[in-house]
């Protein structure tokens, strides 16, 4: 094991059970309603016109970003240490920056998914691609990101923190993987890019 790896370790394991099921349970909440509204989207998709499935593509991508866990009530770290906003005795603080720090690896990597759905609400620019190809992109993204969403809620019901945080950050680089991005133009690949640099150092 890595000096980084039991850094990380340590970390998680000063999470209580308490604080690790208040983050679970924001966690499949977020999950659940993504899949609502998933669900409603892939109905709605049959009736788009080929004019409008632009618009439908960056209202999939706002309410899919709206919906992952990147609020503090869905980290346990957050949820134990960050009521009192000293984050006094935060391993995720220790090992990776105060969230609230400008350089810290949160900092760091919400500030790039924020300007992705910054690009994405911006992106106004019509299709980069044929309509038929668009329709068939979003409804392979609506289906995987529903099922993904499905399976994290499965796959943290017992997890330890350390789990949970590993599970999160890949569920996070999976579900920005499955944006339309093709649909865009290339502002939006740039952004993208900048999220997957930014998100390696997530955990």
């Amino acid at each position: 094991m890595s000096d980084r790896a039991r850094e990380l370790e340590a970390a998680a394991a000063s999470i209580d059970a308490a604080s690790l099921e208040v983050a679970r349970k924001g966690i499949v909440t977020g999950c659940q309603e993504l899949i609502y509204w998933l669900e409603l989207l892939s109905r709605r998709l049959e009736k788009v016109p080929p004019e409008k499935e632009h618009k439908f593509a960056r209202a999939f991508s706002l309410i899919m970003l709206g919906h992952l866990p990147t609020r503090p009530e869905t980290c346990p770290f957050c949820v134990q240490y960050g009521q009192s906003r000293s984050c006094r005795g935060c391993g995720y603080a220790a090992t990776h920056g105060r969230c609230d720090s400008d350089q810290s690896s949160f900092s760091l990597f919400i500030e790039a998914f924020s300007e992705l759905g910054r690009v994405i609400y911006q992106d106004t620019g019509g299709l980069n691609c044929h309509p038929d190809d668009a329709r068939l992109r979003l409804e392979h993204c609506i289906r995987s990101s529903r099922l993904l969403a499905a399976d994290m809620m499965e796959d943290i019901d017992s997890s330890s923190a350390e789990r949970l945080m590993e599970r999160k950050a890949r569920y996070l680089g999976q579900m920005i993987d499955l944006l339309p991005k093709e649909l865009f133009g290339p502002e939006i690949m740039e952004s993208w890019r900048r999220v997957h640099e930014m998100l390696r150092n997530y955990w």
